[in-house]
């Protein structure tokens, strides 16, 4: 298979471009930097410099590809800044697609545009369930469900597959061992956790993201489809860090702090951003986001990718948790 990733410099990029060059596949990527592409280079990735905001840069990018798996993505920052790169950034990317022609073009779209802020404790979210379309969920969730439906419309045009792989939060070794669905990291040795820890958590262990974006390059039937990815072992924010204490010979201290305390949070950083002109680091409709206890139905993903999680989500992030304690995990 002869594959273009982009965003392989990232964590579930550069894991996706490695296994793909392990299985044989022909991988090229589009890397910002020399230096940044340099580990992927050596293990026999073909590398282009460039930009997704820069349109030179994609012009032949796609030529005699079969897939793109596009993650590419600024991840944070304003929203002139996602419009450039992920909204304009994957609607150039796709052009360029059709004109090379692609056989099929693979998105990692994100679970973070659903509005569980807005369904009840308990609610069971499939790709069915629509996306939120309050604009209160930040720049991310809105510039990743503009490329989705940018993604769906190449693909009803019938000249190039679209699929989608929503992504639950990626963990493995090199992502961050505190995340702040799981707490909010003060230092490496104290998190607050809002609540009783008891909110259960969208994970995938990294083996088992890549998996399900290989088969969603390579499984047929499958265009214009959409599919949630959370591994089937469900973890709460205590199981995590019980984990963590288990297997990493660190604990970090837990303060635990009522979910009043968390909206709170919310509601100073939407003042302080509103004297800033400037778009909030979370705000109170985030935090309800964060905080209902919903089901990930990932049955659609079983049923037509015959995805399972390979790697048992507690062995992976036993194995994350013991190189973290010996000083090589990041947080």
């Amino acid at each position: 298979m002869k594959t273009l990733v982009t965003g392989a410099t990232g964590f579930v990029g550069s894991h996706l471009a490695r296994t793909l060059l392990q299985r044989g596949d022909s991988v090229r990527i589009l890397a910002r930097t020399e230096a940044k592409a340099e580990s992927l280079r050596s293990a026999g990735a073909e590398v282009r410099l460039g930009d997704l905001t820069d349109p030179d840069c994609l012009r032949g990018l796609a030529e005699g590809v079969e897939v793109i798996f596009h993650l590419g993505s600024a991840m944070s920052g304003s929203a002139e800044l996602f419009d450039r790169v992920d909204v304009q950034g994957t609607e150039r990317l796709l052009v360029e697609a059709e004109r090379a022609g692609v056989r099929r073009f693979v998105y990692a779209g994100t679970l973070s545009g659903y509005p569980l802020a807005q369904k009840g404790d308990g609610a069971v979210i499939d790709e069915l369930c629509g996306f939120d379309d309050t604009g209160r969920l930040g720049n991310y969730a809105r510039a990743k469900a503009l490329a989705e439906a940018s993604v769906l419309a190449t693909n009803g045009r019938g000249r190039m597959e679209g699929v989608i792989v929503r992504l639950g939060l990626v963990c493995g070794i090199g992502a961050s061992v505190l995340p702040a669905h799981v707490c909010r990291a003060v230092t490496r040795n104290l998190v607050i956790v809002f609540g009783d820890g008891s909110l259960p958590l969208a994970l995938t262990f990294v083996d088992n993201a890549i998996d399900a974006l290989i088969l969603g390059a390579t499984v047929p039937g499958i265009a214009g489809e959409s599919f949630n990815i959370v591994d089937d072992d469900v973890l709460t924010q205590r199981d995590y860090l019980t984990l963590l204490r288990k297997t990493s010979g660190t604990a970090p201290r837990v303060i635990r702090m009522p979910r009043m305390a968390y909206y709170a949070i919310g509601l100073l950083s939407e003042v302080a951003a509103a004297a800033r002109h400037k778009e909030p680091a979370t705000n109170r409709y985030r935090v309800r986001t964060r905080l209902v206890r919903v089901r990930w139905d990932c049955s659609k993903a079983h049923r037509l990718l015959r995805w399972q999680p390979r790697v048992p989500l507690r062995v992976g992030l036993a194995g994350v948790f013991r190189a973290y304690g010996g000083g090589s995990g990041g947080a």
